[in-house]
């Protein structure tokens, strides 16, 4: 199984892990709509200005999206290089501009579908 991996600071780590809990999923079924939100969507350019950060030396956490093929972990890694990242940071400004943004929180609102 492939894997696609970012680190988070320890407080990030912990926050996400909140959040999703409070989707009720896993880490790694939100990482993996972040990343193909990115595919799709290719805002990594704009992202990285405000949400990338150097962990070196830092306490930091994995967190893992699990791939079913090797499809989705290549076009990642391709779509990262073009801004010259590694896959693991890319997947970490992914995980941290939704932390900021509430993206699926804010589709998911029920409230904005319930016709009942």
């Amino acid at each position: 199984m492939a894997q696609i991996l970012g680190y988070l600071t320890n407080d990030e780590a912990i926050a996400f892990q909140l959040y999703v809990t409070e989707l009720r999923l896993d880490a790694s079924a939100l990482a993996n709509l972040l990343i193909v939100r990115e595919l799709r969507r290719a805002r990594l350019a704009r992202l990285m200005i405000t949400y990338d950060a150097e962990l070196a030396g830092q306490d930091k956490k994995k967190i893992v999206a699990h791939q079913s093929d090797d499809d989705t972990k290549t076009a990642f890694a391709n779509h990262a290089m073009q801004y010259g990242l590694k896959p693991s940071r890319a997947a970490a400004i992914l995980f941290r501009a939704e932390l900021h943004e509430k993206w699926l929180a804010s589709t998911m609102d029920l409230s904005q579908f319930d016709s009942v």
